[in-house]
């Protein structure tokens, strides 16, 4: 009984540790927005995995390999969580702990990344058949840790950043489509950022499915090979696809799966990957 008192104590010690290490992944859940706030004093927290890896990229335009044949591949553990402040105001972050590593650069990175918090607030709902939801967005993104940004693979920009958006959604009984567009105002030498994301999906009684579209338009910056350029002032662009699926498994817990592709880019890696978490529902 006391050797399992000890091993009770010692998973409740990993999995706090584990949550205060890792508060959401490469790809901020915080920043992928929709219409859906949490009523007063409601609130989700998820944990999640991803993984992603690239074995060319866009250096400027001109997609190249990644060198000796190798690739990158980026993990990262992620706990992101919403609460309701009042039924108009959500609170929104998170933060994740990121391993980058190539066997093409010969390098390895691991940090607590950024932590984003944003504060969410529904302006006006017209309509009740379809619904019209239309949210203002405005918070902050700012590195967790004292990690090196200047490196080919790294696990951020280790900047902070003023983050602004505005959602538009409209709702169909099952379905809906939420349009985000945003300003991320960043500072140092990196470029200020226009983010794009939309989404539509069905809202089943236990299934949600979405397919999800990502943009980023950077204004001005470096081009990788341009003399004297750091990797946190390149103009880092892209167009992503993906989907998600969430299953809601009781009344507070359900599991998500996203997967997600590159389309086109500029000073990115040409990336692939997926993500798989836990969500608790209070």
């Amino acid at each position: 009984m006391k050797n399992l008192g000890i091993l009770l104590r010692l998973a409740i010690f990993t999995i706090w540790f584990l949550a205060l290490a890792v508060l959401a992944s490469g790809v901020s859940l915080a920043a992928d927005l929709n219409g859906f706030l949490r009523e007063k004093g409601k609130g989700d927290v998820a944990l999640s995995y991803t993984s992603e890896s690239y074995d060319t990229f866009w250096a400027g335009t001109t997609e190249v390999d990644v060198p000796n044949g190798g690739d990158v591949d980026t993990e990262s553990l992620s706990l992101w969580f919403a609460y309701g402040l009042s039924d108009r105001w959500t609170l929104t972050g998170d933060i994740p702990y990121v391993d980058a590593e190539s066997d093409g650069f010969d390098m390895e990175q691991s940090a607590l990344q950024d932590l984003t918090l944003l504060g969410e607030y529904r302006i006006a709902t017209v309509g009740t058949k379809s619904r019209n939801d239309f949210i203002g967005v405005a918070g902050f993104r700012t590195h967790a840790s004292n990690y090196d940004p200047n490196l080919p693979v790294d696990v951020g920009d280790g900047t902070t950043d003023a983050l602004f958006r505005f959602v538009y959604q409209l709702t169909l009984r099952y379905f809906y489509f939420a349009q985000q567009i945003g300003f991320d105002w960043r500072n140092e030498d990196a470029p200020n950022g226009f983010p794009l994301y939309t989404e539509t999906g069905y809202l089943g009684r236990r299934l949600t499915w979405t397919v999800n579209y990502w943009m980023l338009k950077a204004h001005g910056g470096t081009d990788i090979g341009n003399p004297g350029f750091t990797f946190p002032s390149n103009q880092e662009e892209y167009q992503r696809i993906g989907s998600k699926i969430y299953v809601r498994l009781t009344k507070q817990f359900g599991l998500a799966g996203v997967y997600y592709t590159t389309i086109d880019g500029r000073n990115t890696g040409n990336s692939s990957g997926f993500s798989a978490g836990i969500d608790f529902s209070f």
